[in-house]
């Protein structure tokens, strides 16, 4: 078999999609399946170049232009890259969003299918609607476009329920679906820490208001009022809010406590060396911090969001707390080596059943061949 995974996004982008292409790549070259990867970068070099002053342009503008923009260039781009590659023989497209995927199936004469996997957090129109505030004629516009997108594709791999049941009423009315949780191969140590040490308390991801690692910074201030002081607070990760909550750090009088580690290639190398990971995320889907902390036996505290509580044992790991008093009392709890220990078995078993990686990536290879033959 021979899939082409087309994507938007650059090998270098700051996200978890790339994560998973990255390892599926490696992982199916090592099934034996000739993979070849098309992103936004093999857009033709004169093209590129024009679509960059359409950039300077529309993007300014914000709102329904940068949108428009996004999604013109984007498309235009993964058409034109994938059609220099018309002649090659693929017997599947794999793509991590739907404009990628339609643009290589029209690229390749509608002879390839396609299969899609949703990584997005609600659906593609509401994330956008959000994010730069768009209704009326618009949004409709944008709803009819995706529509569009969708009705080419009749197999979808969606890495948590909750991902499928916000996004179906854009998705035609029949379709073949397969839920795979996003999965890694890590073979690491746990690094055994002395008694002695203070509590360390990991956090991966982009630092923006959407991971809301200010609550994480709000929770370490609240502990601290209580006379807690035996902790540090590692913030793994880089982004557009990362200045503000430094200057948060260091108002709160925490700045010897929360240490920010930047974007870092394998954040689960540090994440393993600390006691406890809590991901404060207002919405995520299937967040791979949170897998790479099960496999590396960190034990896991995280908001019930999204997709999250599909990932965690009912009693063992979502927050339960509304506010910040609330989750620091929650937090508390696991300073507490005994009900780390009893968080953490709890955890492995379960992400041992629902999160082996070698039976993910076999049931996918098997959703590919089902979705080739019946195309």
């Amino acid at each position: 078999m021979n899939v082409l995974i087309v994507t938007f996004l650059a090998a270098t982008s700051p996200s978890g999609v790339v994560t998973y292409y990255k390892s599926l790549a490696d992982d199916l070259a090592r099934e034996g399946v000739g993979v070849h990867v098309v992103s936004a970068t093999n857009t033709p070099y004169v093209w590129r170049k024009m679509l960059a002053v359409l950039k300077r342009i529309l993007r300014s503008l914000g709102g329904a232009y940068h949108v428009f923009y996004d999604e013109f260039a984007y498309f235009t781009g993964l058409y034109l890259a994938v059609r220099n590659r018309r002649h090659e023989s693929f017997d599947l497209i794999h793509a991590q969003d739907p404009r990628s995927g339609v643009a290589a199936y029209l690229a390749l004469g509608k002879r390839v299918p396609i299969v899609l996997t949703c990584h997005f957090n609600d659906d593609p129109v509401t994330e956008l609607a959000t994010t730069y505030s768009l209704k009326g004629w618009f949004l409709k516009k944008l709803t009819a476009w995706y529509k569009y997108l969708f009705s080419y594709v009749r197999h979808y791999v969606f890495v948590s329920n909750y991902a499928y049941e916000k996004s179906r009423h854009l998705l035609p009315a029949t379709i073949s679906k397969q839920i795979l949780y996003n999965t890694v191969n890590i073979k690491a140590n746990r690094v055994t820490r002395r008694p002695s040490d203070p509590l360390l308390i990991s956090n991966v991801g982009y630092i923006d208001e959407r991971k809301n690692q200010k609550l994480l910074i709000q929770i370490g201030h609240e502990l601290r009022k209580r006379g807690i002081t035996n902790f540090a607070i590692w913030l793994i990760g880089d982004g557009p809010k990362r200045s503000e909550y430094e200057q948060l750090v260091e108002s709160l009088g925490l700045g010897e406590q929360v240490k920010f580690y930047g974007r870092q290639a394998a954040p689960w190398q540090l994440v393993a060396q600390t006691d406890l990971y809590i991901h404060t995320a207002l919405n995520d889907n299937c967040p791979y911090s949170i897998i790479e902390a099960f496999a590396v036996k960190t034990p896991v505290l995280a908001l019930p969001v999204g997709g999250v509580p599909e990932l965690l044992p009912q009693s063992h790991g979502p927050l339960q707390g509304t506010d910040v008093v609330g989750l620091a009392s929650e937090v508390a709890t696991y300073f507490d080596p005994a009900a780390r220990t009893q968080l953490a078995n709890a955890q492995s078993v379960f992400a041992d059943l629902k999160l082996n990686h070698q039976k993910a990536l076999a049931d996918l290879i098997s959703f590919y061949h089902q979705s080739a033959s019946n195309s």
